[in-house]
């Protein structure tokens, strides 16, 4: 026997607990007690579906301190290195998160998040090993 269709009640109450779910790790991250990190990682759980619809942008910008120019320079640094021609206003975890890319992506929002700042050693990988 197939089960009814969700009504019309049931879907928008399941919309606004998604979207209150997003604006309260919005706000975590606003007040500083979880790192955009934190979200990611909570995002590739089961449990939290309703993050993955979360835009980079809006989990950029809920950091204090961080504007347009700051969050840009970090979209379109993802958006180049994993050499894709997305709206960087429409960049959401779930496509930074998505294992079709097989992690190059988020591959490249760590590098543009923390960038290396120094080579393992001066020169490598052209330098004679010193004795």
């Amino acid at each position: 026997m197939m089960s009814a269709a969700p009504t019309l009640e049931t879907a928008n109450e399941a919309r606004r607990g998604a979207d209150t779910y997003r604006a309260q790790w919005l706000m975590l991250v606003h007040e500083g007690m979880v790192t955009p990190g934190d979200v990611l990682t909570d995002a590739a759980g089961t449990q939290a579906r309703p993050l993955l619809k979360l835009t980079l942008r809006q989990l950029l910008l809920a950091q204090p301190g961080w504007g347009r120019t700051r969050a840009y320079a970090i979209i379109d640094k993802v958006l180049s290195v994993a050499d894709a021609s997305i709206d960087r206003r429409q960049v959401t975890i779930g496509w930074l998160l998505d294992p079709r890319a097989g992690g190059r992506r988020f591959a490249a929002w760590l590098d543009a998040i923390d960038p290396r700042k120094e080579l393992s050693a001066p020169g490598f990988p052209h330098a004679k090993k010193e004795q």
